[in-house]
């Protein structure tokens, strides 16, 4: 028993310190990368007893509360909210901006971008990029945004996210764009025209592969994002693997504000 205790010990006290040198390497990564933008990549925001009804489990779904509180954070405190334009321009050294600065983006072009957040976005006088996947704008699914939903404004616009590479791969633990050889990415670009703009584009999942970089660098897009490298965009960054912060559901209001700063 006591061999079995020592045991159950050790693994949690390795458990504590991968936990604890993952945590720290998170804040070292950060604080040493505070200049640039702030880019945030939020999914979907739904009412409060929509989230608690469908989407308590789901931490890529906010409530309109926890949604507004950070709009309104970033509006009293006078945050530079920049469109893709702005990022595009500061990226190749056209364009200063503030140390306030931030990029609201949102991925997949659920319904909710346009009858929630776009008004929470117009409140506060900011501004919103959602990547859309090209197919769902064509399957009158009432989830998801259809192309005559999809109108650039001053407060929204929408670019691609693909028009079908999310999905799990033939192989074990690979997504669909791990799979895909350049041409097939290269086609899949194709389908997008006359759905939604490929100028700008997020990856699936947040994940790229050699094959992707190989087309993007080909092709006209003008600037890619990822997720999960846990700082801010700077102009010495990847063209086309560029750092978002992975917002999610009941995430404390300091982490927003460190993330941000």
């Amino acid at each position: 028993m006591k061999n079995i205790l020592k045991i159950i010990l050790c693994v949690l006290v390795c458990y504590i310190a991968i936990g604890l040198g993952w945590v720290t390497k998170d804040i070292i990564i950060h604080e040493n990368g505070k200049d640039g933008i702030a880019i945030l990549g939020y999914h979907g925001v739904v009412s409060e007893q929509e989230k608690k009804e469908n989407y308590a489990s789901n931490p890529y779904f906010m409530s309109i509360s926890e949604f507004e509180k950070q709009m309104k954070y970033l509006a009293d405190n006078n945050y530079q909210c920049l469109s893709m334009e702005d990022v595009e321009a500061y990226y190749h050294g056209k364009k200063e901006v503030s140390k306030k600065a931030v990029c609201l983006t949102f991925d997949d072009g659920y319904k909710n971008f346009n009858t929630i957040v776009k008004p929470i976005i117009k409140k506060y006088n900011l501004q919103a990029t959602n990547f859309v996947i090209g197919y769902k704008t064509k399957t009158n699914n009432p989830l998801y945004l259809q192309t005559n939903d999809l109108k650039n404004d001053q407060y929204v616009e929408y670019y691609s996210h693909s028009y079908d590479m999310h999905h799990i791969g033939h192989l074990p633990y690979k997504k669909k764009i791990e799979t895909m050889t350049t041409n097939e990415i290269k086609k899949d670009f194709e389908k997008n025209k006359g759905l939604v703009s490929t100028d700008y584009f997020a990856f699936p999942y947040g994940v790229s592969c050699q094959n992707a970089q190989d087309y993007l660098k080909s092709s006209s897009v003008k600037l890619a994002f990822s997720y999960n490298q846990n700082r801010h965009m700077t102009c010495n960054d990847k063209q086309y693997l560029l750092p978002r912060y992975l917002m999610f559901s009941n995430m404390p209001f300091p982490l927003f504000k460190w993330w941000i700063e």
